[in-house]
């Protein structure tokens, strides 16, 4: 029974509530009487809530303060590693430098054994050609 009761009231709220304007204009004159004490708490309630906005915004502001070392500290950490990694860069480069002047004296040398081992050769021919002609002519007398 209760529950029917209920789902009978609660089908007729939402037109009750259309009521209300025509029941605030019939009650216009007890309305002063009640809005020096609505005031008076709506008065408390905003200072409850200014009060409770002030205490959040210090408890960020002092989460925000710790928070700020942290940070200050990232920051140097990611200086260092830039830091770091232009070391890195510069070695890198001259790491680079250094391998195309070896492969350049490599090539240079190659060229100057390559020459060297051809004079070699021509200069052992020259002395092969010397000899036969020392030997044909020793041969002769």
């Amino acid at each position: 029974m209760w529950r029917r009761l209920f789902q009978i009231g609660g089908g007729i709220v939402p037109y009750l509530a259309w009521l209300i304007p025509l029941m605030d204009r019939m009650l216009v004159q007890k309305r002063d009487a009640v809005t020096p004490a609505l005031l008076d708490m709506s008065h408390d309630l905003r200072s409850d809530l200014r009060h409770d906005l002030q205490q959040h915004m210090v408890a960020l502001q002092a989460a925000q303060v710790d928070i700020f070392p942290a940070i200050e500290e990232q920051h140097r950490r990611l200086e260092k590693l830039e830091e770091h990694a232009a070391e890195l860069n510069h070695s890198l480069t001259v790491l680079s430098d250094d391998q195309l002047d070896l492969a350049d004296q490599i090539r240079s040398m190659a060229g100057w054994v390559r020459n060297s081992a051809m004079a070699g050769l021509f200069l052992l021919m020259l002395m092969f050609v010397l000899k036969l002609i020392q030997a044909i002519h020793g041969m002769g007398h």
